[in-house]
């Protein structure tokens, strides 16, 4: 008999943890994904300038170019600043946010507007005026 109550409390108890205290966040919106935008292209930039040393640094000498120091560094700076201008390029062409959404956005914003200018009503049952001359009335 203890087993039984002691079972059933056990259940109830994890039932209220699990679907009380443990619970998801609610979802916001949000502009864009906030400071990790900057931290992101700051390891993008780095990630450019180390690869591009490793390039240059490991290049084989085959030639009379590559037998100085100055030269290999000069492989990594023109490697590096193109692939920043493409970077930058692509970056310009590419909209932050897809054509397909900004229409959605506009859509959802137009009707926010669209339901403020004719006033928001709360539904009523049928017969009871909520607007209008006859809301004044009805009070």
């Amino acid at each position: 008999r203890e087993a039984v109550v002691s079972t059933q409390s056990t259940g109830r108890i994890d039932g209220y943890r699990i679907l009380w205290k443990n619970r998801r966040y609610i979802a916001q919106r949000a502009e864009d994904i906030g400071i990790w935008q900057y931290i992101l292209e700051f390891l993008n930039m780095i990630g450019v300038v180390v690869n591009s040393l490793i390039i240059a640094h490991t290049l084989k000498d085959n030639g009379s170019f590559l037998e100085n120091i100055e030269n290999k560094w000069l492989i990594a700076f023109g490697f590096e600043h193109v692939c920043f201008c493409v970077k930058f390029i692509i970056s310009y062409i590419i909209p932050d946010v897809p054509s397909d959404v900004q229409f959605k956005m506009r859509k959802e914003q137009f009707q926010v507007n669209q339901l403020f200018e004719k006033g928001i009503t709360k539904k009523s049952p049928v017969g009871t005026p909520t607007s209008g001359k006859n809301a004044e009335n009805a009070v």
